[in-house]
């Protein structure tokens, strides 16, 4: 007689952090303040109230520019806290290189550039030496960001057009993604 193994399939938890009075299919809102959000949660006091490891994905659309640049990086190690290796954390923040970066008062200074996501990574935060003080953060992200929403004048140029466009004009795109993995 064979046994059948049956795998375990371990729950799968997505948050959607500062999700407002917006519903995102398979998540679930995260918000202090919105009357539509699943949880009411203070997402700039720590720890978060979830276990270690028990997060599948976090979805932070339009909220990190919110958080109190003081703020963002004990954010990010409670994020990598809860993830689960290999978890997942997608973000969309306004461009630098757009109004509507500054236009919008609650908007913490600085803006999160895409610059801002090499300081999450372990290895190239020792390279650069810059692990003590403000900058010894326990996260470990690897990730990949670029640019989003590109304006209409250079939505239908080439590929090659969009990145000229990206690199050197402003208002050329709105906003900026990043996908951070979990190491």
């Amino acid at each position: 007689m064979s046994e059948e193994i049956k795998a375990v399939e371990e729950p799968i938890l997505k948050l959607n952090f500062g999700s407002g009075q917006i519903k995102v299919d398979g998540y679930i809102g995260v918000d202090l303040y919105a009357p539509e959000a699943d949880l009411k949660v203070d997402l700039f006091s720590f720890p978060l109230p979830w276990k270690d490891g028990e997060v599948t994905e976090i979805l932070a659309s339009h909220f990190l520019e919110h958080v109190p640049a003081k703020l963002r990086w004990p954010f990010f190690d409670e994020c990598h806290r809860i993830l689960k290796p290999g978890g997942l954390m997608r973000i969309f923040v306004p461009s630098f290189k757009s109004e509507r970066a500054f236009g919008d008062m609650t908007h913490e200074w600085p803006p999160v550039v895409p610059m801002s996501f090499y300081y999450l990574q372990k290895a190239w935060r020792e390279t650069n030496k810059l692990n003590h003080g403000a900058y010894a953060l326990k996260c470990d992200f690897d990730h990949q960001c670029g640019p989003a929403g590109i304006v209409g004048s250079f939505a239908g140029r080439s590929h090659e057009a969009q990145v000229f466009a990206t690199t050197h004009y402003w208002e050329s795109f709105q906003d900026v993604w990043a996908t951070l993995t979990k190491r």
